[in-house]
């Protein structure tokens, strides 16, 4: 609970939101992939969702996808408008929360994408709900990263897939295996 609380309280700060939003550009909190030495952080951070949306592939319209960690949203946005998918965003910052809501409001996208103030570690959402879960650069903050899989194998369908980002060397993985894994331990 430590870390959820220190991660809050630095998310929820008047500094890190007069950071994030003007400097990191405000949509995307995310490690970007750069072009050039003298390329915008916010267009570096929007290709890297870019190329992460690529690998989880094409998915049917009305799909639901849960991004744990969401932030201001900016995954959630591009994968709602480009896939027309329904995006479940949990997140524990409510000053990111409510940005996150007006962005979508002013990008038309507030009936495909529900914002959830909450932890990534006991998210409200019910089983099996969701086609994907996604995670960008946000599960470094976790106090218990298994019981983040666990929650995201919780979240899942059967047959779903989950697709997490760590920005502890921006590697992209598939961890169906591993979150299969957490689900038969946490059985019994």
């Amino acid at each position: 609970m430590a870390a959820e609380q220190t991660a809050a309280t630095y998310y929820n700060s008047d500094d890190a939101d007069q950071f994030y939003a003007p400097v990191w550009g405000g949509g995307d909190i995310h490690i970007g992939l750069y072009e050039g030495d003298h390329e915008c952080i916010a267009a570096a951070s929007r290709r890297t969702v870019e190329a992460l949306a690529r690998l989880i592939g094409p998915l049917e319209p009305g799909s639901v996808l849960v991004d744990l960690g969401s932030g201001y949203g900016g995954a959630a946005r591009y994968l709602a408008s480009t896939q027309q998918l329904c995006v479940e965003a949990v997140n524990i910052s409510s000053v990111e929360n409510d940005r996150h809501r007006t962005l979508n409001h002013r990008s038309g996208l507030q009936d495909l994408i529900r914002v959830h103030d909450a932890s990534f570690e006991a998210d409200p959402l019910p089983n099996g709900c969701a086609d994907v879960v996604w995670s960008q650069d946000a599960i470094l903050h976790a106090g218990d990263r298994q019981q983040v899989l666990r929650e995201a194998a919780r979240l899942l369908k059967p047959g779903g897939g989950a697709r997490l980002h760590r920005s502890d060397g921006c590697r992209w993985r598939d961890h169906n295996g591993v979150i299969r894994h957490c689900a038969a331990d946490s059985s019994g």
